[in-house]
C-alpha cells in the first residue's frame, strides 16, 4: 500500500478516534465504534438536507408553447413554467376571463404564441408561471412588428390561456456546496470507524539483504499490545528489546520489555507451541514506519521499527503470512 493511502487511513481513523476520546470514561466504551458510525451517519443525514429540502418545494412544469398546441402538458392541474417575449394586448381575446391580457411569443418557437392573464410589463425575455385554463382565444389586433417574425404573426393557442401566478416561481435550486462539507466528514467518519488507529497494513516487500537474527544479536522496537503480564497502547507504545538466546533445540527469540523506572519485566519467549506474524506498515498521520504484527501463546503485540531491515531480521524467525 502507498504510504500516502496508509495516512490517508490513519487520517480518516484519527477523526474516528477524536470521536471517541469522550466516551473512554463512560459506560458507552463498550459500544466500540459505534458512536463514530452513528456520528457519521447523522453527519450524512445533515448532508442530504440541502438537497432534500428543496425538492419538497413544488414545481411548475417547464415547457414551450408548442407543447401546449399538442396538448402534452402532464402537469395534473396545468400548473406550467413559459419563457419568452411578453406583448401587452389592447382589444380583449376572450370572454371567458377577466384581464389584463397579454400575449406570450415563445422563446424557441416565435411562430407559437399563448394568451397569458397578468399585469406584468411587456418584456424581451421574461419567465411566466401559472395555470393553463380553457377559454375560446381569437386574436384579431395588429401586432407590432417586433412581435412578429418578419412581419408574420404566430399562432395563438386557441382553446387556453395562461392565467399567471402573481410573481413567477423561480427554479428549484439544489445548494449543493452546503452538502460537501458533511457528507465529506461522514464518509471520512464511516471509513475511519473502520480502520481504527493508528492503521496497520500488511506488506509483501522483504530486504533480501537481511540475515536472521542471530544468538546474543538484539534490536530495539516500540510495541502495543501484550507481551505476557505486560500491556501496551499502540497509540502511546512502550520500548522493548527482541533478542535472540540460546536454548537446547535451537534459538529462541524473546521479546524484553522495558521500563523506564526499576527492573524491567522478565524476557517473554515469542514461540512455545505455535506463533505467526504478519510483515507491513503502520501509518499515522504523519509518519509510516515497519512493523511486525505477532501472534503467539505469550505475545499477542505490533512492534514498530525503525528500518526495514531490522523488521525483516526479525520476521525471519517467525512463521509470516506472505
Amino acid at each position: 500500500m502507498p504510504p500516502m493511502v496508509g495516512r490517508f487511513l490513519a487520517l480518516c481513523g484519527r477523526l474516528a478516534e477524536v470521536i471517541l476520546r469522550p466516551l473512554r470514561r463512560t459506560p458507552l466504551r463498550r459500544l466500540g465504534s459505534a458512536p463514530a458510525v452513528l456520528v457519521a451517519m447523522l453527519l450524512l443525514a445533515a448532508a442530504s438536507a440541502p438537497i432534500a429540502v428543496p425538492l419538497l418545494d413544488p414545481q411548475p412544469e417547464t415547457l414551450g408553447v408548442p407543447a401546449i398546441f399538442d396538448d402534452a402538458v402532464n402537469e395534473p392541474d396545468g400548473w406550467v413554467r413559459l419563457e419568452g417575449r411578453l406583448v401587452r394586448l389592447v382589444e380583449p381575446p376572450t370572454q371567458d376571463h377577466d384581464g389584463p391580457y397579454a400575449l406570450l411569443i415563445d422563446a424557441e418557437e416565435q411562430l407559437r404564441s399563448i394568451v397569458v392573464v397578468t399585469t406584468a410589463e411587456p418584456s424581451e425575455r421574461t419567465v411566466v408561471t401559472g395555470h393553463l385554463e380553457s377559454a375560446t382565444v381569437t386574436v384579431e389586433e395588429q401586432l407590432p412588428i417586433e412581435a412578429t417574425m418578419a412581419g408574420t404573426p404566430p399562432r395563438v393557442v386557441p382553446d387556453r390561456l395562461l392565467v399567471a401566478d402573481p410573481v413567477a416561481v423561480p427554479e428549484r435550486s439544489i445548494w449543493w456546496p452546503l452538502a460537501i462539507p458533511p457528507a465529506l466528514l461522514g464518509v471520512l467518519l464511516l471509513i475511519g470507524s473502520r480502520t481504527g488507529y493508528p492503521v496497520f497494513r500488511p506488506a509483501v516487500e522483504v530486504d533480501v539483504l537481511s540475515a536472521p537474527l542471530g544468538p546474543g544479536e538484539r534490536v530495539p522496537a516500540a510495541w502495543g499490545g501484550r507481551i505476557g503480564p505486560n500491556r501496551a497502547s499502540l497509540h502511546d507504545p512502550a520500548a522493548a528489546l527482541l533478542l535472540v538466546r540460546r536454548a537446547t533445540v535451537g534459538n529462541v527469540l524473546t521479546a524484553q520489555p522495558l521500563a523506564d523506572e526499576g527492573a524491567a519485566p522478565a524476557a517473554v519467549p515469542i514461540g512455545g507451541g505455535w506463533a505467526s506474524g504478519r510483515t507491513g506498515y503502520v501509518h499515522t498521520v504523519t509518519e509510516s514506519v515497519p512493523a511486525l504484527v505477532v501472534r503467539s501463546e505469550l505475545v499477542d503485540a505490533t512492534f514498530l521499527f525503525a528500518r526495514v531491515a531490522e523488521r525483516d531480521r526479525v520476521a525471519a524467525l517467525v512463521a509470516t503470512e506472505r
